[in-house]
């Protein structure tokens, strides 16, 4: 029985301090528990501060870009009226040639008339005072 005793104190011994152990991992195990809750939370409000900080720079951002939009659409309207003057510009001068153009061949064709009737009146005035000399 001597032999017993010694095992069974041993084995209680073990036990006890098996027991021991589990208590403290599991004591171990709720404080961290309770630590990571502590973690989350606090990481919640950072995140919820951040949100707070951000949501207005958000709302200029959008605003800034809705202001861009507007301005490029505007300076698309001015590009456009800028382009429709420049054809306006360029149909005013071939329009301009056009009528340089006729403008020359009418001065043309006057000189050319002009210059034929001078002949023909100066030839024609020759012929009148040879028949008149003739005839004297």
């Amino acid at each position: 029985m001597a032999d017993h005793t010694w095992l069974i104190i041993i084995t209680s011994a073990v036990f006890f301090i098996l027991a021991l152990g589990i208590i403290t991992v599991i004591c171990l195990l709720i404080y961290a528990i309770f630590e990571m809750r502590k973690a989350v939370a606090a990481l919640n409000s950072s995140l919820k501060s951040t949100e707070e900080r951000l949501n207005p720079v958000i709302l200029e951002t959008e605003q800034f870009l809705k202001s861009v939009r507007r301005i490029t659409d505007d300076v698309g309207a001015v590009t456009d009226a800028a382009r429709n003057i420049a054809e306006a510009g360029s149909d005013v001068v071939i329009n301009l040639k056009v009528l340089s153009s006729l403008l020359n061949n009418l001065g043309e064709g006057l000189s050319l008339k002009a210059f034929g009737l001078r002949a023909g009146v100066k030839t024609a005035m020759n012929v009148l005072i040879n028949q008149l000399k003739e005839r004297r």
